[in-house]
C-alpha cells in the first residue's frame, strides 16, 4: 500500500487516490474505445460534470498556491475538453490512459497517472518550489511546476514532483511493463461533494478491474 503524505494546505483540497495492484497495460479494447466515443459525444453536446461552476473552483484551487493555470498550463481537464470538442474523440494511447482520460472529461476533474513501479510507494502531495520543474513529454519539454499543486515521489525534503493537475513527468509515465499504478483525482470540495468524489474513484478502480485486468484497486480519500 501507498504511504501518502498531505504536505500542503489549500482550501477545499480535496484528492482521491486510486492504487492499482496486477495492471495489465496494453491497447484499450473495443468496448473501451466505445464508452471513450459515447462520453465524448455526450460532453461534446451537454459539457462536463459541474460545468463551469466545476472548471472555475478547479483553477482557484491552484491559483491558491500561487500557480497560473491558464493558457498552456491549463488543468488537464480542460485539454481533453478542447481536444475532444475539435477532433470529436478522445485519442487512444493504451487501456491505462483512455480510462483516465474518459473519467477526467466526464468528471471535469484533472486526474494524474503514474507508476508506482518506477517512483516507489512512499508519496507526498505539496506545493512546487521555485526553480522545479519535470520534462512531461518525448521532445523533452519542461513544465515549471513552482506554486503548482504537485504529487511527489519520497517525502518531506526527499521528495520529486512526478504528476500535477496540468501534466505528468515523463519519469512516472505509465508503460507496458508497469502493474503496480497510482491514479490521483485532484478536486475542490467547493465544487465536488465526497459523495461524487468517492464515486468517480470508485468507477476509476472498477475500470481498472475491467478494462486492464487489475487484480485489486484500493481508494483513499484525502484529507
Amino acid at each position: 500500500m501507498v504511504d501518502v503524505s498531505l504536505e500542503c494546505f489549500l482550501p477545499g483540497l480535496t484528492v482521491a487516490l486510486v492504487e492499482v495492484s496486477g495492471a495489465q497495460i496494453a491497447a484499450a479494447s473495443d468496448d473501451l474505445r466505445q464508452r471513450c466515443d459515447q462520453v465524448a459525444r455526450t460532453v461534446v453536446e451537454q459539457g462536463a460534470a459541474g460545468g463551469q461552476t466545476r472548471r472555475a473552483a478547479i483553477r482557484n484551487l491552484l491559483r491558491s498556491g500561487g500557480f497560473r493555470p491558464a493558457g498552456r498550463n491549463k488543468p488537464a481537464q480542460e485539454y481533453l475538453l478542447r481536444t475532444v470538442a475539435e477532433q470529436g474523440v478522445l485519442p487512444p494511447i493504451c487501456n491505462a490512459v483512455d480510462l483516465i482520460n474518459l473519467v477526467s472529461l466526464q468528471a471535469g476533474l484533472p486526474i494524474s497517472l503514474v507508476s508506482l513501479d518506477r517512483i516507489g510507494t512512499s508519496i507526498s502531495l505539496r506545493i512546487g518550489a521555485a526553480g522545479e520543474r519535470y520534462i512531461f513529454n518525448r521532445a523533452g519539454q519542461e513544465l515549471d511546476v513552482a506554486g503548482l499543486l504537485c504529487l511527489c515521489a519520497g517525502q518531506r525534503e526527499d521528495s520529486e514532483p512526478v504528476g500535477t493537475p496540468v501534466k505528468d513527468s515523463m519519469r512516472a509515465k505509465v508503460t507496458e511493463e508497469d502493474r503496480h499504478l497510482l491514479a490521483c483525482v485532484y478536486a475542490s470540495a467547493e465544487a465536488v461533494s465526497a459523495v461524487e468524489l468517492r464515486r468517480w474513484a470508485d468507477d476509476l478502480g472498477n475500470g481498472f478491474q475491467q478494462f486492464c485486468g487489475a487484480v485489486r484497486a484500493d481508494v483513499t480519500i484525502l484529507p
